[in-house]
């Protein structure tokens, strides 16, 4: 998987590394250990230090590689587009498995996003293949509605599956990855994904995502002491933190559980390079190695709290910030309601961007389809 060697990137240069994805068989995997080193340009300048960043010689990421045993079924799905599509991310039930949805396969909706250099050529491109996924052929109203987010064109049927698919640019989701500007995509690779078609500065970026949503999780910790299956389920609550849908029961609310029960060994895979950086630099002291459910619990001194919410996404760390406009952060780091503040901007971050795409998605869906999606999402629920 490391065809990697040192070269500089920028949003408009970045290139596709493909890679064999492996199957799953352990939670321990040859990856590169995980350093703030590697992302001082972003976590100093945000989206403006790309230029700066460097991936590291023979960088590997083999935590994220989470595969099933329909690999090349989803893979030839992907395949039948004739538009370029630089990475594609399967996420869902009908990729995953979750507790609650034992639907049978032919029923299952497979979710995907891709990632794309251009996602108007793409979707010029794709009118013509696919006229039939969209609910208009205006380019100008697909554009206006893709806008910087993601534009789903949900309950399509490819090769006999039921399939929704998302559209961004690779620059919108970088930008996610590295400065949580709206969480949306970066919420959904903080939990277990299959990368049907991948690269290397998808994965790197993303190890960065992973870590600050385990600094995240640790901070909202109501406990200091607590078992690995609660840090994941803490980490996999983040997303939906202001997410609507968990408002009007568009979710069902035991959401967070279904998904780590039944997702359990691959949390372990993915997010134990990260847990290995908390354990070395005593952030995190096992109390139970328990190599099922391990039991940790926090030592944040106030230098270990100044450390990581210093290393937290520029956009997210500035807002932070802005709350305590006279303080230090030595002050911040000490303040009793800094889980409070952190929950509250998680919060107004998340509502607002699933407010725009359930908003977005009454138009790119067409209004049957988004009833059908809402009927079936409420259905989970119950």
């Amino acid at each position: 998987m490391s065809r990697i060697c040192r070269l500089r990137v920028t949003f408009n240069q970045l290139r596709s590394f493909h890679c064999v994805s492996v199957r799953l068989s352990t939670f321990v995997s040859p990856t590169t250990p995980y350093s703030d080193k590697y992302y001082k340009p972003i976590i100093t300048e945000g989206a403006a230090g790309f230029d700066k960043l460097v991936i590291p010689k023979d960088f590997r990421a083999d935590n994220q590689s989470l595969t099933t045993e329909s690999q090349e079924k989803l893979a030839e799905i992907v395949g039948t587009f004739d538009a370029e599509i630089s990475a594609v991310v399967g996420y869902g039930s009908g990729i995953l498995p979750q507790n609650g949805y034992d639907k049978p396969d032919k029923e299952k909706q497979l979710d995907f996003i891709f990632l794309v250099e251009d996602t108007g050529k793409f979707h010029k491109e794709n009118c013509k293949q696919n006229p039939s996924h969209y609910s208009t052929g205006s380019q100008t109203l697909i554009n206006w509605w893709q806008g910087s987010g993601i534009y789903f064109n949900p309950y399509v049927l490819i090769k006999d599956k039921l399939t929704k698919y998302g559209v961004t640019s690779r620059r919108s989701a970088f930008m996610d990855l590295s400065e949580w500007s709206s969480l949306y995509f970066a919420g959904r690779l903080q939990k277990p994904v299959n990368y049907i078609k991948e690269d290397n500065m998808l994965r790197f970026l993303n190890q960065y995502n992973l870590k600050n949503a385990m600094t995240i999780a640790i901070f909202l910790m109501q406990a200091n002491q607590f078992s690995e299956r609660q840090l994941y389920e803490q980490i996999t609550s983040i997303s939906y933190l202001g997410d609507f849908r968990m408002y009007v029961g568009g979710e069902n609310p035991n959401k967070v559980k279904n998904i780590v029960s039944k997702q359990f060994q691959y949390f372990k895979k993915l997010y134990d390079p990260i847990l290995q950086y908390f354990i070395r630099r005593n952030y995190l002291v096992i109390t139970d190695n328990d190599e099922t459910n391990r039991t940790f619990k926090t030592n944040l001194t106030t230098t270990a709290r100044i450390n990581l919410i210093s290393s937290l996404p520029l956009k997210f760390r500035t807002q932070l910030y802005s709350k305590y406009p006279e303080s230090s952060v030595k002050e911040i780091a000490r303040d009793e309601k800094l889980p409070e503040n952190i929950r509250g901007l998680i919060t107004s971050t998340i509502i607002y961007s699933s407010l725009i795409q359930g908003l977005k998605g009454l138009f790119t869906a067409g209004l049957l389809k988004s009833l059908k999606y809402s009927i079936a999402k409420r259905r989970k629920s119950s």
